[in-house]
């Protein structure tokens, strides 16, 4: 069931952005091409258009009290959301502590793929974090944890791990993006979910090179 999960979420645009942004050259020992992106069409230089005159007016009347509740992406009408989000953003700085320690055990394009998965993380926690503060007005990030003793879990076996968690995690924001009404938060799910998924087929195509 997972795995037809991966396979139907997976799609090969989310996976060739992921891909491109972990791998930007291509190298001569990595099994996985993606095909040549479509070059970009020469830029034709027009005259901007001319701004419509405004006429002067008196400035905007100050926001009433719970005007805010009305707002559809990202307001305070979503902040029933704010504890998942701060579950998601403690998850995933966990997941980019666990990828940065696996990134200095690997060697090679191994270790590069591990590194970028770990800013993948990075980057999908400050957008969570951001979400958060959009709605509730709060900052939330949690203050960095001192890195513990070295994982004795064999490298294959922690490799595996995350390929499992990956695709936990990307069912977990599917179900999320599910059950949410705001427009923004569902759209924000689905794209990490996306992204979660296509980090489990890196994972993957990592085990199959060791």
């Amino acid at each position: 069931m997972e795995q037809e999960h991966l396979s139907s979420q997976c799609d090969q645009e989310t996976f060739e952005r992921v891909w491109r942004r972990v791998m930007p050259e291509p190298r001569p020992d990595c099994p996985i091409v993606l095909p040549a992106e479509p070059a970009a069409s020469p830029a034709v230089r027009e005259a901007p258009p001319a701004l419509p005159a405004v006429a002067a007016s008196a400035p905007p009347d100050r926001p009433v009290a719970g005007e805010e509740h009305n707002v559809p992406c990202l307001g305070a009408a979503s902040a029933i959301y704010g504890g998942q989000l701060q579950q998601f953003v403690d998850r995933t700085l966990a997941d980019w502590r666990s990828y940065q320690a696996l990134s200095r055990r690997a060697q090679g394009n191994s270790g590069r793929i591990l590194s970028a998965i770990a800013a993948d993380q990075r980057r999908h926690a400050k957008r969570l974090s951001t979400a958060y503060f959009l709605i509730s007005g709060v900052r939330y990030w949690p203050a960095e944890r001192p890195a513990g003793p070295a994982s004795r879990t064999p490298f294959a076996a922690a490799l595996r791990e995350r390929f499992m968690a990956e695709q936990r995690s990307a069912a977990a924001y599917q179900a999320a993006a599910a059950e949410t009404a705001d427009p923004c938060l569902r759209q924000l799910y689905e794209e990490l979910s996306g992204e979660a998924d296509a980090h489990a087929w890196l994972l993957r195509g990592i085990l199959e090179e060791l």
